[in-house]
């Protein structure tokens, strides 16, 4: 859920934030696509290092609580610092997200699945950008842009459920099904 939340957030950002800046922060839009992907390069490595020493559940939450706060920034598109840090925010979780949820789902299953989990991954990945851009285009059109980013952060909190109750059970001893 967690992972869906990001990647639903990542097609709203790429295909919605320039339209959204008003046009004297056209830069900001381009600044800010520019640090998104940097950020989540940074953050993945961060998280890998961190996950190769202490397990990669316990990164799940804080990166899709970044994530959130990144998108809920956007709201604030006439603010041309607003829109880089939001940016930013959001694809440092991001990037924590990507390596946690795929250092999961490889830790979970055996190495003959590697494979087909990859491309799973890979599959929800690419859906979720698709989809995430064309609901937010849709809510967008009756809410304006800055509600849209707000309500889409909102939706994003509702992966916390299952990313706590599986980073409980990981803390527990417990496998996660």
């Amino acid at each position: 859920m967690a992972f869906a939340a990001t990647a639903l957030a990542t097609g709203i950002l790429v295909t919605f934030l320039p339209p959204a800046v008003p046009s004297g922060s056209a830069a900001a839009a381009t600044v800010a696509l520019l640090v998104q992907p940097a950020a989540s390069t940074a953050a993945r490595w961060v998280a890998g290092r961190y996950g190769d020493r202490h397990g990669s559940a316990r990164l799940v939450v804080p990166g899709l609580l970044l994530s959130a706060a990144g998108v809920l920034t956007l709201v604030l598109t006439a603010s041309q610092v607003a829109v880089v840090a939001g940016a930013a925010v959001f694809g440092a979780g991001l990037g924590i997200t990507q390596n946690a949820t795929l250092s999961l789902v490889h830790a979970r299953a055996d190495r003959p699945s590697y494979g087909a989990i990859t491309a799973l991954w890979n599959l929800a990945y690419d859906a979720g950008i698709g989809t995430g851009a064309g609901a937010f285009g849709l809510v967008a059109g009756y809410t304006g842009y800055p509600w849209a980013f707000a309500l889409t952060a909102a939706a994003m909190l509702l992966a916390l459920g299952p990313a706590l109750r599986d980073a409980g059970r990981v803390t527990s001893g417990r496998r996660p099904r």
